[in-house]
């Protein structure tokens, strides 16, 4: 993460050409079901080849679990000043990226988090998915501070960040009831505020 412009317009690039994907995917999912749908329905309805595909995605499973949100988080974060504490400023980035978001985008992500839920394919990859922003979360901290990316304290912190995140998963997984995804964000909210408060029980 270098944040020099044209990396970052390559990267807007990118995240354009995925979302589309998963937006044609998350629509045929709802018509056809997650078994029934194929690579080759699903490159016809986004108006991309196979190649094309296959060089943002592996599987159906990573169209899923891809999180548009990610980006607009980085670019909140980038945006806070400098001094505020890590996970402060993650928590105030995070309201920024759900403000930004549009409302099909919202009923695309309680779609992806259904998804996750129930079928089993994607639920047993929820835990390693969220490892997996550890490196980029890293990234944007030590960017913030000043720091080197192999910062002990760095990585500490993002590795905390991203225990919460596996720790509200395993609370939440399960729930399918009405307003699920917002009760989720606020479950993260919560325990995030309680990692910037010191884990106090």
């Amino acid at each position: 993460m270098t944040g020099r412009a044209p990396a970052g317009l390559r990267d807007r690039k990118k995240a354009k050409t995925k979302v589309a994907i998963q937006e044609a995917t998350l629509r045929l999912f709802a018509e056809r079901g997650y078994e029934a749908t194929t690579v080759e329905q699903v490159t016809q309805a986004a108006g991309v080849s196979r190649a094309t595909y296959f060089r943002y995605f592996a599987s159906k499973a990573d169209v899923v679990l891809y999180d548009v949100t990610d980006m607009l988080l980085v670019d909140a974060l980038r945006a806070l000043p400098c001094g505020q504490h890590p996970v402060r400023a993650l928590r105030e980035a995070a309201q920024v990226a759900q403000e930004q978001q549009t409302a099909q985008r919202r009923d695309s992500d309680q779609q992806r988090e259904y998804l996750m839920r129930t079928v089993p394919e994607l639920r047993a990859k929820v835990p390693e998915h969220i490892l997996a922003a550890l490196p980029l979360l890293a990234a944007v901290i030590a960017e913030r501070h000043g720091r080197d990316l192999e910062d002990l304290a760095v990585r500490t912190t993002a590795g905390a960040i991203i225990g919460v995140a596996v720790a509200t998963w395993t609370v939440v997984a399960d729930d399918l009831s009405e307003g699920f995804a917002e009760r989720h964000l606020a479950l993260v909210d919560t325990a995030l505020q309680q990692l910037e408060d010191g884990l106090p029980l």
